[in-house]
């Protein structure tokens, strides 16, 4: 399974980590930073890397577009708008955290839906014919909005119970909450680099490590009650809401 990480000049590097750590404990999935050209991009956080550019990825399951700053600039960039137009139809889900969803909307791919996004992105939502919602995740058909970088976290977890199953979710969600640092390296060196840096800033531990203190625990990495209903409800339930659309796995 293929899953590309929008870069562009500006994104933030917390909302890359936190919608990635949960894919990298699987291991069938290739993590790709997808920008305008190979190399490395800056933003709040530190520097990402693109890996490949938007025509070497043509046809990833599920792609993830992170938000951050300059969003003006990057909803009037056409190379990306229309790499997302592109992909779009034939990926199984996208997802979109904070000032991301605005790109997302530019791109044409909410129409007048809501969606969910930072609070100061409402009025850039309105210019595409969105608008924000008050809910911390949207879910309409394949495309997913959510607040920012804790709610990104939830929403790449639904997205793998959507795309594997509720055994493999819960497994990752513990892992996260366990801060285990057994991270499946991508085929990447890109976003390898930057999971390097999730290892040390997401997760926790409950046990102490060799040689030195246990982490205390961080409330803001405990998933929502939202995804704690998706993980534990009665399967026919499950089913029942996604049967708008064919799953795999």
């Amino acid at each position: 399974m293929q899953v590309a990480l929008t870069l562009f000049p500006g994104v933030s590097a917390d909302e890359c980590e936190a919608f990635t750590l949960a894919f990298s404990k699987l291991p069938d999935c290739e993590l790709v930073g997808v920008g305008a050209r190979v190399g490395d991009v800056a933003g709040p956080g530190g520097r990402q890397v693109v890996d490949a550019a938007f025509a070497e990825v043509s046809a990833p399951d599920v792609v993830l577009v992170p938000g951050g700053l300059g969003v003006d600039r990057t909803a009037h960039d056409e190379q990306l708008l229309e790499w997302l137009r592109l992909v779009e139809p034939s990926c199984q889900w996208m997802a979109a955290s904070s000032t991301g969803t605005v790109v997302v909307a530019a791109a044409g791919l909410l129409a007048d839906r809501p969606a969910a996004t930072h609070w100061l992105a409402g009025r850039m939502l309105a210019e595409y014919g969105s608008e924000a919602s008050a809910q911390r995740i949207v879910e309409v058909g394949r495309v997913l909005t959510c607040h920012g970088r804790i709610s990104a976290m939830d929403v790449a977890l639904l997205m793998i119970l959507r795309l594997y199953n509720r055994e493999t979710a819960a497994r990752v969600k513990r892992e996260i909450e366990a801060g285990d640092d057994r991270v499946i390296e991508p085929r990447r060196s890109g976003v390898g680099r930057l999971l390097g840096r999730a290892r040390a800033v997401v997760g926790r531990s409950r046990s102490p490590r060799s040689g030195g203190q246990p982490r205390p625990h961080n409330e803001q990495l405990d998933t929502s009650e939202w995804i704690e209903m998706e993980l534990t409800e009665a399967p026919w339930v499950a089913s029942g809401r996604t049967s708008r659309r064919k799953r795999s796995g």
